[in-house]
């Protein structure tokens, strides 16, 4: 396993048990003490956790955000397999909209170019994944000033989103819970918002690390979400939560589809 690998899965451990230590962290990767005590040192300096006197616990800072290239990285393996059960929900003749965070760039990568779609993105990132497919997709960037991630936002994007309308809007967050859904910032909380109204089928993509995760703004409850795709590592007494709230419930991997 890469240390890359091993220090996501710590940081995930983290923020769904709360605290980890040194030991058992030891044992579950076979690797030496002052590994692990260098890979807590590198996950505490980049703000994912905090180290303590023998491990490390959970660092609750609900307004910060990881840079986005070290998002796109950050659970790769889930996020490929959620887009690969989301694209399954796209059919033909559909106008789609696809947020430009880490979950729909990969899904880019996903989206067959046979099938008759026409695309909005905020994303120019995701704008070039899909016109390199040269197939049947028409693809739309929607304009407005442009973020270190490649992202529009602002004025102009708000006022042309507006003039919209989608069968689906594919979009992520920074954390989810039977209660709802949480973002760092306005931005992709104002976009998310104005969704809700403009498409006929909500797709929200989240990866299980995002569970129980809060964050400084509240998007919307979850009953507003139709279609929740996540990853087996959502615990199942939280996904039994999720059915209740939400129309349909896709857990990605070998369990398939759950309703």
């Amino acid at each position: 396993m890469s240390s890359v690998h091993r220090r996501n899965e710590i940081m995930i451990a983290v923020r769904r048990v709360g605290s980890v230590s040194v030991e058992e962290l030891v044992d579950t990767y076979q690797v030496s003490v002052e590994t692990i005590r260098r890979d807590l040192r590198i996950l505490d300096e980049k703000g994912f956790l905090r180290r303590t006197y023998g491990g490390a616990v959970k660092r609750e800072q609900t307004t910060w955000d990881m840079p986005y290239y070290e998002r796109m990285q950050l659970n790769l393996e889930r996020k490929e397999a959620i887009a690969r059960e989301a694209v399954k929900l796209l059919e033909e003749g559909d106008s789609v909209f696809i947020d430009g965070n880490t979950s729909g760039l990969v899904l880019s990568r996903y989206i067959p170019d046979d099938k008759n779609l026409t695309i909005v993105t905020n994303s120019a990132m995701v704008t070039l994944n899909l016109i390199q497919k040269k197939g049947k997709l028409k693809v739309y960037l929607v304009g407005g000033e442009v973020d270190e991630d490649g992202k529009t936002f602002g004025y102009k994007l708000h006022c042309e989103l507006r003039q919209y309308r989608f069968d689906k809007a594919l979009f992520s967050c920074m954390g989810f819970g039977p209660e709802g859904i949480y973002y760092s910032k306005w931005e992709p909380l104002q976009i998310a918002q104005m969704l809700v109204e403009q498409s006929n089928h909500l797709i929200l993509m989240a990866d299980s690390s995002k569970v129980n995760r809060s964050g400084f703004l509240f998007g919307m409850v979850l009953n507003r979400i139709h279609t929740l795709v996540t990853d087996e590592g959502t615990p199942s007494d939280m996904r039994d939560s999720l059915r209740d709230s939400v129309r349909s419930l896709v857990i990605s991997g070998i369990e398939g589809k759950e309703e």
